[in-house]
């Protein structure tokens, strides 16, 4: 079928990228639910996690700036050090929210509502 308005269409998905991009967009549905390896699936293709598409590029983006490689690795070694290094991004991550969510839990018992919305 053909798009019977497609300036309109290409202005709507500018605008959902220009969200996404400042992290303004639609909470994910369900489908946009991705396994993430948490060490890596060259690493350890077993250890995996439930992330949304967003923050999946965004721990896959951490991982990489702190150097660590996604390809296979023939030395068990390295390999393993560099599961363990992509495990500690991803760890890092959920330890940063836990201690948001133990902030807002103290805030919200002294009687502070006002950051119910920050998670």
């Amino acid at each position: 079928m053909k798009d019977q308005r497609p300036i309109r269409t290409a202005r709507r998905k500018t605008r959902q990228v220009e969200r996404g991009s400042r992290g303004i967009a639609v909470p994910p549905c369900d489908l946009c639910i991705q396994e993430h390896h948490t060490a890596g699936r060259h690493h350890d293709p077993q250890l995996k996690a439930p992330l949304c598409e967003r923050h999946h590029r965004e721990i896959h983006e951490q991982i990489l700036r702190a150097g660590i490689s996604l390809r296979y690795e023939s030395d068990v070694i390295q390999r393993v050090a560099m599961a363990i290094r992509a495990a500690a991004v991803y760890d890092r991550a959920r330890a940063d929210a836990m201690e948001r969510w133990a902030s807002l839990l103290e805030s919200t018992s002294k009687g502070d509502n006002t950051n119910e919305r920050t998670l």
